[in-house]
């Protein structure tokens, strides 16, 4: 019978549909809590399709699997997986491109707002028993009028784009590969009064806002970042913060994940926190468990999957 891998099992169960579908293309879904890169190898030595959520895949291990087909990415970012390797191996890789833009992009805009609003600063003062006034949690300025710097004007940018528009924004977008983003990365890191991450995480991106970027930023800018952590200079980001040249930033992903405890971050009291969850809805759960699950069966049924990683 042809195995499938679902790795981190524990956190991304598939559901009772998708286990069907499974069993009525005859396929023996084995399950594996967490991600350790031995007992991935392991569990998915003979495994046609694995199904990857955090596990990585390198060369190394991607050489070790002697039975796989196809690498299914239930998510939009495919840095964890050398797509190169697999596709020299006859491995397709495929993801869901367009997973949680709509999810992501509320929770950049909930980040923004929380920053903006002093919110998580607020909260944990009335739960100290503190009632602090605008002496406290000041400056805080309106919505509207403010400028949101975009980096990076794909799916996700420009529905959040929409958003702060909707709200009264003003609206410049960096992207090299878009048209219409046409404001210099310079000049949009100057003029914003938040700047949001959208970008992919490569070796051109990675470390990209650094503590150059953050010094061109208005006194008193916000940054929030909920692409990938790698592309933040996280020490040069605290630096700022607990200097006092930015106002706030609404993180949810980071260099190293989980934060560490003696991460300079965790000082920074204007800073907004959130565990990686920014695509976290039932809807968009659903679906990035769908997608991959319907082009791995496409791949085993000798079919063109709807979704390959760009060649």
């Amino acid at each position: 019978m042809t195995v499938a891998l679902l790795t981190d099992a524990d956190r991304f169960p598939f559901d009772d549909d998708d286990r069907a579908q499974l069993v009525r293309a005859g396929v023996e879904l084995r399950e594996l809590a967490g991600h350790d890169p031995e007992q991935v190898v392991t569990a998915g030595r003979d495994a046609a399709a694995i199904f990857v959520y955090s596990a990585r895949f390198p060369r190394a291990t991607i050489e070790r699997l002697g039975d796989c087909r196809v690498i299914a990415r239930c998510g939009t970012g495919y840095d964890n997986i050398d797509v190169a390797a697999a596709r020299e191996l006859g491995i397709e890789v495929v993801y869901v491109p367009d997973y949680g833009a709509d999810d992501v992009s509320d929770h950049a805009l909930a980040l923004l707002l929380a920053c903006r609003r002093k919110v998580a600063l607020a909260d944990r003062a009335v739960r100290a028993g503190e009632w602090p006034g605008y002496g406290e949690l000041a400056p805080m300025h309106r919505l509207r009028g403010a400028t949101l710097g975009l980096l990076g004007y794909g799916r996700i940018g420009r529905l959040l784009g929409e958003k702060a528009r909707a709200l009264g924004m003003r609206v410049l977008a960096h992207d090299p590969f878009v048209v219409e983003a046409t404001t210099a990365r310079d000049e949009l890191f100057r003029g914003s009064d938040v700047v949001s991450v959208h970008v992919p995480l490569t070796e051109q991106t990675r470390g990209s806002v650094g503590a150059a970027e953050l010094a061109l930023m208005k006194s008193g800018a916000i940054l929030v970042n909920t692409s990938r952590g790698p592309v933040v200079d996280g020490q040069a980001l605290a630096a700022a913060l607990l200097e006092g040249r930015l106002g706030g930033a609404g993180l949810d992903v980071f260099e190293q994940q989980p934060l560490p405890r003696e991460h300079p971050l965790r000082a920074c009291p204007t800073a907004v926190f959130t565990p990686h969850t920014a695509a976290y809805t039932e809807e968009a759960l659903a679906e990035v468990r769908k997608r991959p699950l319907a082009d791995a069966l496409r791949v085993l049924r000798g079919e063109r999957p709807e979704d390959p990683v760009p060649a």
